[in-house]
């Protein structure tokens, strides 16, 4: 609600005024901030507390604090309300970008735009990803919820580099779009391989440790019709690259563990060449009080043979 999240800002400020001195304070005031800025993605939580221009003075003021990580959140924080203001708002650049935005029909006949759309930009925007109320087709809905998705992981990179959220609606839909055309092969059905990607790539998108993704995706950088393709190794980011290249180690450290202890001795015969040059180990194999099971292996001729 509006007075927990002005009880909230309260709070920051009390642990704020303490935090150059105290870096339990400064933690403390950095976590609550990351708190507002999660609370206020919601649209209905922002719209009301919008009308009290005190939290947004009181965040703005946070922004300049002298405390580096106090000053850094306050200013995400602070982005994040501006850019629902402004899509809120829509400023002209925006609703001529949104006017473009319709669904692609899977039919040979596209669909004309009602009057409804042409008049209201933000009905078009609906259309396409979803928040209107006329029925869709199965194929249509799914495309939509992609789409959202998608968009989702593309805002929070206009967040991070001051770019118009126009671009992310339009970067969205060309996204999807490439998506449906390589994986959605059969007429009016959703295949496993387009769930399987938009998922793979809906995560990466919102990893808030793989920010350089969604930037590159956001500025064209990479083109939507590559990164549909790529492997999960590929979309991940560094730190998930570095982390699974540590799992990686420590699994093979633990195989290697667990593999019996191989010893050379010529105390057994090798039933097939008459030699004594063999490797053998042992296995627990059967329950603990029943004896080891040998596993024997001449080196002259590669026979094996076990014995309890």
């Amino acid at each position: 609600s509006v007075k927990e999240l002005c009880d909230l800002v309260t709070k920051i400020e009390a642990y704020a005024a303490k935090a150059s001195k105290d870096k339990e304070a400064e933690k403390r005031a950095g976590k609550l901030l990351e708190r507002v800025r999660k609370e206020l993605r919601s649209k209905v939580v922002l719209a009301e507390a919008q009308k009290q221009a005190k939290c947004g003075a009181r965040l703005r003021r946070l922004t300049s604090h002298e405390c580096k990580e106090v000053a850094q959140v306050a200013t995400r924080a602070l982005n994040d309300i501006k850019a629902r203001v402004k899509e809120g708002n829509v400023n002209k650049e925006v609703r001529a970008a949104v006017a473009a935005y319709k669904e692609i029909p899977r039919g040979p006949k596209e669909t004309p735009k009602s009057k409804t759309e042409l008049d209201d930009p933000a009905a078009a925007r609906a259309k396409a990803f979803g928040g209107g109320t006329a029925k869709v087709d199965p194929l249509t809905k799914a495309r939509q919820v992609v789409r959202k998705a998608l968009l989702d992981g593309l805002l929070v990179a206009c967040d991070e580099t001051g770019k118009d959220t126009s671009l992310a609606y339009q970067i969205a839909e060309e996204l999807e779009t490439a998506l449906d055309e390589k994986y959605n092969t059969e007429a009016g059905l959703v295949s496993k391989e387009y769930k399987l990607k938009y998922r793979s790539l809906s995560f990466n998108l919102k990893d808030k440790n793989n920010p350089d993704l969604r930037r590159r995706v956001l500025e064209g950088d990479i083109p939507c019709k590559d990164i549909i393709t790529w492997s999960v190794h590929q979309l991940a980011s560094d730190k998930r690259k570095e982390d699974n290249i540590e799992i990686q180690k420590q699994n093979l450290l633990n195989a290697q563990a667990r593999a019996p202890t191989v010893s050379s001795t010529d105390q057994f015969k090798c039933g097939k060449c008459g030699k004594r040059k063999c490797t053998y180990y042992q296995m627990q194999t059967r329950s603990a009080d029943e004896p080891m099971t040998t596993f024997v292996t001449c080196t002259n001729c590669n026979n094996r043979w076990k014995f309890s």
